[in-house]
């Protein structure tokens, strides 16, 4: 007759001193993604203990539910493998490969082996890092729980903001530009190339990571959002002059209006916001036009289509002023 195995349920995890951030992350890797290989670890209560007692090892605990990090000699213990605790979990779970973890990875080694979790010399910037919050933590409160309750949400959101930015955003960029709701193209002012995205979208994370390393590398981005506010984004160390473009979009929204009103161009370039055409708002310290924003309130959508401010982009911004 076949005997089967019996999974025990997961429910303590033994670490051999004070919490610190490697780990920290590799309690909250564990608890995140181990529960389909260790049933119950993500309720699993936290115990410090130097060293395990005689007879006890990581292997005869596992199998009683008991998981061991960095004591026992197990596999989950760094001192001897070359590699910090976090990665060893990354692995024994399966997340290793996931992009979404680099930096979590690459601070905790950095913490562990060169004691740099904060590279900055100023005694501000290392007080209020996170390495040294951790530290700060460990002198106030003999309780893990509690330490974890505190940091566990700051390394959540860093988690989903970069899985939104490594597999979520380029994913969903790629379906608005196979629906034609997207799409790019190069002007050139001052004789250099400028690199635009425009889209349809209303994931406000969007323009971010269009303008970001990992994303496109976009200088310009123009969003349009399905209510039809429009905003065009600029990358700022580009220094874009968006002088001709705001006096192209306020002078088309005013004949859309029936505003029988003649601006010269040097008055619809001028920053803020102009009575008249309120629907644009040029933003010289963001360098950027703004129809409502963000959170548009008390501003009316233009009147523009989308296809007539990709128009008016590739128009005004190879125009610059001295």
């Amino acid at each position: 007759m076949l005997k089967y195995m019996t999974v025990p349920n997961y429910y303590k995890i033994i670490i051999p001193s004070s919490l610190h951030p490697d780990t920290i992350l590799g309690i909250f890797l564990l608890k995140k993604f181990g529960s389909t290989k260790y049933p119950g670890i993500e309720n699993a209560e936290i115990e410090i203990r130097q060293a395990l007692q005689e007879g006890e090892t990581s292997d005869s605990l596992k199998e009683k539910g008991i998981i061991c990090l960095d004591v026992g000699g197990g596999d989950l213990d760094h001192h001897q493998k070359g590699k910090i605790l976090s990665e060893l979990v990354s692995l024994d779970v399966g997340v290793m490969e996931d992009p979404a973890i680099l930096k979590l990875l690459a601070y905790a080694e950095r913490d562990d082996k060169h004691g740099v979790g904060t590279i900055s010399t100023d005694q501000l910037d290392r007080t209020f890092g996170l390495s040294g919050l951790i530290s700060s933590l460990n002198k106030t409160t003999e309780s893990p729980a509690r330490i974890l309750d505190i940091v566990f949400p700051l390394l959540e959101a860093h988690y989903l903001e970069e899985r939104k930015r490594t597999s979520e955003l380029p994913q969903e960029f790629e379906k608005y530009l196979r629906a034609g709701k997207a799409e790019i193209f190069e002007v050139k002012q001052r004789g250099k190339k400028l690199k635009i995205v425009a889209l349809e979208s209303d994931n406000v994370s969007m323009p971010g990571w269009l303008k970001s390393s990992i994303g496109l590398k976009a200088d310009v981005v123009c969003q349009r959002k399905t209510s039809g506010y429009t905003n065009i984004l600029t990358k700022q160390f580009k220094r874009v002059d968006l002088r001709w473009l705001a006096a192209y979009l306020r002078d088309e929204e005013l004949q859309l209006k029936g505003k029988n009103i003649e601006y010269p161009p040097i008055e619809l370039m001028k920053p803020g916001k102009l009575e008249s055409v309120s629907e644009w708002y040029y933003d010289r310290a963001t360098n950027s036009l703004l129809n409502g924003g963000a959170n548009p309130k008390g501003v009316e959508p233009t009147k523009i289509s989308i296809t007539r401010i990709k128009e008016a982009m590739r128009e005004a911004l190879p125009r610059y002023m001295a």
